[in-house]
């Protein structure tokens, strides 16, 4: 079979004729196939062209993850207008502008409480015409029920997706800004089209698999997932961050794409449901983790599955070569009673994945390198990628036959990375850190109505500038060092990447969140969220502690001290914490500092606490 265009509804298309009667989407509400899904979405497409929408247009897209959210954005492709898409988590206040400077005519929202809030405030958004709900209970107005039948005797999706040209825009998705104002990401059908075409050869993904969803569907990893699911014949099930644990065993995923921060709240668990349990089981855990420890770390080196910089050459290749065999040895000496502690103690773990776990493909952040290696050591191994909204997004991801620890994978096809110097743009070797560029399809149009913005970022050569920092080893893995705008300057003219530290510190159980801040100070310092049942327990609490009294408490601010100078005293002098300050609430995105990925916004924490900083170095 020829390669279709390079578009999602060209791609869907394809697979409709192969999976027309499969179960696609699944949620509490019920299951849709795809003959029903595509169906739907072709004649909710013509409803929007009978409502005036044009290709081009664009369309206000406020809602969370549910089927309906992925029918109404097929609808959208096919009818060729750019979705203006956001969670109904973020605040009016800061969605209404993105919508006016999008110049959006039509507005879809996830409910008839979504609508209405829309509505009342139309008028902040000139040229906005009407609002929709997408879920038909008790709407006010037009729902997406509604555009189904005025759609009716629409042409099929196949003759609709034929319309779609790979050149035409199909969003504009406004970053949430972890340094500064939002920015506009244009992304075509080619972009969405070039993760469609090498991704499911990448994870090889067949239509018996499962995922998982959970995230924002409008964030570019999750959205680019599901496409990538169904034009594979997979099966997506919705679920939310509440249900995201009973889900998680109940449905039995073979993928889910997350964020590192799903992964740490589950280590936390563990560690927390290992330090209440008696002596024996605690001894019991440990001595199964060991023994897992020494299979899998071992088994990695015997394979070559480690970060190395430069291939060994000469002598250093025999050598090499001798240590990858005594680490054989040594994993299978170990295999036996790791085979043991799984059966006795990560089995429990493995029930809470539903045991089909395939992938965890992890992207929007880092993964902290002690619960990689957690999840890597009992059995459940994480598939960390790499990628911006810009690209689409992945550039690079680990994959089952190549997970190396402490890098964020290999390129996926067509892509290109260069590693240049920040200063003088000379092209870096391999182990040399400098910033990440990248050419290839998956990378965005520019900036929406900001022409000067995109031309700092993305050269005339089609290089784009992520402003992140990183190197490339010889045997093709991608490592990251940190945002190069995050980097912290201080006093004496050293450079620090916060990153890191910051990894450093959330490995001690009494540290939840932590940031590192000190630009132009003589040190660094950390504002810290504490676990606060770990942190009671220690100094000998109640379980009813407030987090507002913790951070009060004289012992507590001691015992947080020393705990962050014993888990920083590895790294370079200039990078050790010997200042810190407890924060009296969590960083989450209610309160601003978090993006709706779970991102850190470093300029309103460093704002929103300036207090708390300023007592840190008094």
């Amino acid at each position: 079979m020829s390669e279709p265009p390079r578009t999602v509804p060209a791609y869907l298309a394809r697979a409709l004729e192969r999976h027309a009667d499969r179960v696609m989407l699944e949620d509490r509400e019920g299951t849709v196939t795809f003959a029903e899904l595509c169906g739907q979405a072709a004649r909710a497409a013509e409803g929007l062209r009978r409502l005036g929408v044009a290709p081009g247009d664009r369309v206000a897209f406020y809602a969370d993850n549910s089927r309906r959210w992925i029918l109404t954005d097929l609808a959208l492709q096919l009818a060729r207008a750019v979705s203006v898409p956001r969670g109904t988590d973020t605040p009016l206040e800061e969605y209404l502008p993105l919508v006016a400077h999008a110049e959006a005519r039509l507005a879809l929202a996830h409910s008839a409480r979504h609508a209405r809030a829309l509505a009342e405030r139309a008028a902040e958004v000139p040229g906005l015409d009407e609002v929709i709900s997408i879920d038909p209970a008790e709407a006010p107005g037009r729902t997406l029920d509604d555009l189904i039948a005025l759609g009716a005797g629409a042409p099929s999706f196949a003759e609709q997706a034929r319309a779609v040209r790979p050149d035409d825009l199909a969003t504009i998705i406004y970053t949430s800004g972890t340094t500064g104002r939002p920015k506009g990401v244009m992304l075509t059908q080619s972009n969405f089209g070039h993760q469609v075409a090498v991704c499911p050869g990448v994870f090889r993904i067949g239509p018996d698999e499962r995922f998982l969803s959970v995230l924002p569907p409008w964030h570019i990893f999750e959205r680019s997932v599901e496409y990538i699911a169904l034009t594979a014949g997979a099966r997506v099930v919705y679920t939310d961050r509440r249900r995201f644990k009973e889900d998680l065993a109940a449905r039995a995923p073979t993928f889910v794409p997350s964020v590192p921060r799903i992964w740490e709240t589950v280590y936390d668990a563990v560690q927390r449901a290992v330090g209440e349990g008696s002596t024996l089981r605690r001894a019991v855990f440990r001595g199964a983790y060991a023994a897992a420890a020494v299979r899998a770390d071992a088994w990695d080196r015997a394979r070559g599955h480690t970060l190395r910089m430069r291939r060994p050459r000469g002598l250093a290749l025999l050598a090499d070569g001798i240590v990858r065999l005594t680490c054989l040895v040594l994993a299978l000496l170990a295999w036996l009673p790791d085979r043991l502690g799984h059966a006795l103690v990560f089995r429990k773990i493995k029930r809470l994945t539903g045991e089909r776990l395939r992938g965890a493909i992890s992207g929007g952040g880092l993964m902290p390198r002690h619960i990689d290696r957690f999840f890597r050591r009992v059995g459940l191994p994480v598939l960390v990628g790499y990628g911006l909204t810009e690209t689409s997004p992945v550039v690079s991801v680990r994959r089952e036959a190549r997970n190396v620890l402490g890098s964020i994978g290999v390129l996926v096809p067509e892509v290109e990375v260069e590693i240049r110097h920040p200063e003088t743009g000379r092209r870096l070797g391999p182990g040399e850190t400098g910033l990440v560029f990248t050419r290839g399809p998956h990378v965005m149009k520019g900036y929406y109505k900001d022409p000067e913005l995109t031309a700092q970022v993305l050269g005339p050569d089609g290089w784009l500038n992520t402003g992140d920092l990183g190197c490339l080893t010889e045997e093709g893995d991608l490592c990251f060092r940190g945002r190069h705008k995050e980097t912290i300057v201080l006093r004496g003219g050293e450079n620090v990447e916060p990153g890191h530290v910051e990894e450093a510190l959330r490995v001690s159980p009494l540290i939840a969140q932590a940031i590192v801040v000190g630009q132009d100070r003589k040190t660094l310092a950390a504002l810290l969220v504490p676990d606060v049942e770990a942190l009671a327990r220690r100094l000998g609490l109640g379980p009813a502690v407030e987090p507002a009294a913790l951070a009060a408490r004289p012992d507590a601010l001691a015992l947080l001290r020393r705990e962050a100078q014993a888990r920083t005293a590895g790294l370079k002098p200039y990078e050790q914490i010997h200042r810190i300050a407890l924060l009296p609430e969590a960083l989450d995105v209610a309160n601003g500092c978090l993006t709706q990925t779970l991102k850190p916004r470093r300029h309103v924490i460093v704002e929103r606490f300036r207090a708390q900083i300023e007592e840190a170095y008094r």
